[in-house]
């Protein structure tokens, strides 16, 4: 039997499809929530009991009982994988940067150690902590880019 190494970095870039899974999925949950609970729903379970004397209503509360359930077991499970996750980072620590916000720091934590991931930290005046990352590919070429802002719509108040 062979022993192989584990690849840290795939694991992160895993967490990280999986966290992201969990954002799309609990979004979609809120949002089948927001339909169950919203007036025109309402007013079709009124027109059911008006015509037909059923009562629709104690299975749409079963319903939405359920669904929101399932948000909490989803936001709980995304709550265990961070503090999995966190628990094998560091906090990084950025020349020049004393103060960044945790959700930044997480995004950091959770990818600089990943192959071809690079970042600057700039400050904005307004905006606060400015993530500039590019992840490039084993090529060379580029996989994604982006950049995340501590107040992304600082600007709009002014």
């Amino acid at each position: 039997m062979t022993e192989g190494t584990i690849n840290t970095s795939g694991a992160k870039r895993e967490y990280a499809q999986l966290l992201h899974l969990h954002t799309r999925v609990l979004g979609q949950l809120k949002e089948i929530r927001e339909h169950l609970i919203a007036p025109g729903t309402l007013e079709i379970i009124a027109a059911i009991r008006r015509r037909t004397g059923a009562n629709p209503d104690n299975a749409l509360s079963e319903i939405t009982t359920a669904v929101e359930q399932a948000i909490l077991a989803l936001k709980l499970s995304e709550a265990q994988i961070r503090d999995e996750v966190m628990e094998d980072f560091e906090q990084p620590e950025i020349e020049g940067v004393t103060n960044l916000p945790a959700t930044l720091a997480r995004f950091l934590a959770e990818r600089r150690d990943m192959p071809g991931f690079t970042y600057k930290v700039l400050h904005d005046e307004n905006r606060g902590w400015i993530i500039l990352w590019k992840e490039f590919t084993q090529t060379g070429s580029v996989r994604g880019s982006g950049q995340f802002y501590e107040r992304p719509y600082a600007w709009i108040d002014e």
